[in-house]
């Protein structure tokens, strides 16, 4: 997954307190959201954004927003520094915990919760603002800083079960190839999880699970999707039709549909099964 970071230069807060500083870079941070597409929007689950000020990679302070949504951010511009930002959900939703000062940016992570089963929450956003020393000022007083979504969301289909397999049976499905904790720099990690959504057939007999919600997949991993019948693994599948690993970056919402007879995988994008019913007419082979 590919998150939209841009750096920054800075020292700490206590170096550069006044303007007329020699080299201090004084600015107004303003984060917006956007969605998987990267347009803005507004999503009323982000309950509060927190900034974390990284100095050379390693953590300077934390900085709360002011009381019109602003971060105000002060460094002297001859220090690589990175403006995290982080949208909460709540404060019970995920591990985040501040850093210590001094400690790398890509050790510092937000993670989901084991206790909620290891779900992604709505309203959590990732942003990072960076900036390169200069010998010229190019940093304006105001600064737009995109936030990404940090939540993928994916259902299962598997048709032609019955055909394949005949009818009866207790069917689980699956879902690993997945990580738990999002870096400070962005990038996806953490121990791997599995996750078993519910299952339940339609009325035309296709398997269908109900929606994960998770993480972005880890760059050069994928989702593998592995079906059992009364405990007996009888495969697994992690690619489409063309060959291409199966894998979710924030704002996704793929229903994965699965041909068990012809073992084939497609993704279509829609926010549940009803909408891929409407557009596909429920199949996507001649039973």
């Amino acid at each position: 997954m590919m998150l939209l970071c841009a750096v920054m230069l800075s020292t700490a807060m206590s170096s550069c307190i006044n303007e007329s500083d020699a080299g201090c870079v004084q600015y107004a941070a303003k984060p917006y959201l956007v969605g998987g597409d990267g347009t803005a929007h507004s999503d009323a689950a982000v309950k509060s954004i927190t900034a974390y000020l990284f100095s050379e990679g390693k953590f300077s302070h934390e900085i709360k927003a002011e009381s019109d949504g602003r971060f105000l951010v002060s460094f002297d511009g001859t220090k690589s520094t990175s403006l995290v930002m982080i949208g909460y959900p709540g404060n019970d939703s995920l591990n985040v915990n501040t850093p210590k000062e001094g400690e790398d940016i890509s050790e510092v992570s937000a993670a989901v919760l084991k206790t909620r089963g290891n779900l992604s929450p709505e309203g959590f956003y990732y942003g990072c603002f960076n900036y390169a020393p200069s010998t010229l000022d190019t940093v304006s007083k105001e600064i737009n800083v995109a936030m990404h979504p940090e939540r993928a969301m994916m259902q299962v289909v598997m048709e032609n079960l019955y055909s394949r397999y005949g009818n009866g049976g207790n069917y689980r499905i699956e879902l690993s190839g997945l990580r738990r904790e999002v870096a400070f720099d962005g990038t996806i990690g953490g121990d791997s999880i599995t996750y078993t959504p519910k299952t339940s057939f339609d009325a035309k007999n296709n398997l269908c699970s109900e929606v994960v919600n998770t993480l972005p997949t880890k760059k050069g991993e994928r989702v593998a999707v592995t079906l059992y019948k009364d405990g007996i693994l009888m495969w697994q599948i992690s690619e489409d039709n063309q060959g291409k690993a199966l894998t979710l970056s924030g704002g996704d919402n793929k229903i994965v549909v699965i041909d068990a007879l012809r073992m084939t995988l497609v993704t279509f994008s829609g926010s549940n099964i009803s909408d891929w019913n409407s557009t596909s007419g429920g199949s996507t082979t001649a039973k």
